[in-house]
């Protein structure tokens, strides 16, 4: 999922950078990748009716910090609280972790994830089944470049990391 995608802008820098537009590049990205490879992935909108019940192998949000904390340079991935599927979740995250990490030399900035991530409206809307993750690509203030100039090195790193978990790596 392109987060804020069909739905609002997300957030915006001073000079008008949107948060949507670099959620949508990668996600985007990410799933034709994925199908290239041969998995069935599909890029939905934030409030998608599709959510619903939602069934997959895998489900990812794929999210931008805001602006908003200068100098702040990494990436979050968090699962929901109270998941019915901790293992398969927490397998998901650290794959994740692991492959965008290494990817990108961004550091896992875990003491920044939020209640929200963790309570993302997603999460309540998917089956319970279904592994769910939200991914903060980067901060758009340090960040930044990574996040403009380098959308397809991050898809990569993203697509490895959901690769790495339906192979159970």
């Amino acid at each position: 999922m392109a987060g804020h995608w069909k739905s609002d802008s997300g957030a915006v820098c001073p000079d008008g950078l949107q948060e949507v537009s670099i959620n949508l590049d990668v996600a985007a990205r990410v799933v034709a990748i994925l199908q290239n490879a041969g998995v069935d992935a599909e890029l939905l909108p934030e409030f998608a009716e599709e959510l619903s019940g939602y069934k997959a192998d895998a489900f990812l949000s794929i999210h931008t910090d805001s602006c908003e904390a200068p100098g702040v340079s990494g990436f979050k991935v968090a699962r929901v609280i109270g998941s019915a599927i901790p293992e398969k979740e927490d397998r998901l995250v650290s794959c994740l972790i692991r492959e965008y990490g290494d990817a990108t030399g961004l550091t896992f900035h875990a003491n920044t994830i939020t209640f929200d991530m963790k309570g993302y409206h997603a999460f309540n809307e998917i089956d319970p089944q279904t592994p769910g993750a939200i991914l903060e690509l980067g901060f758009m203030d340090a960040d930044r470049s990574l996040l403009t100039d380098s959308s397809y090195q991050l898809a990569q790193a993203v697509a490895r990391g959901i690769a790495c978990f339906l192979e159970g790596e």
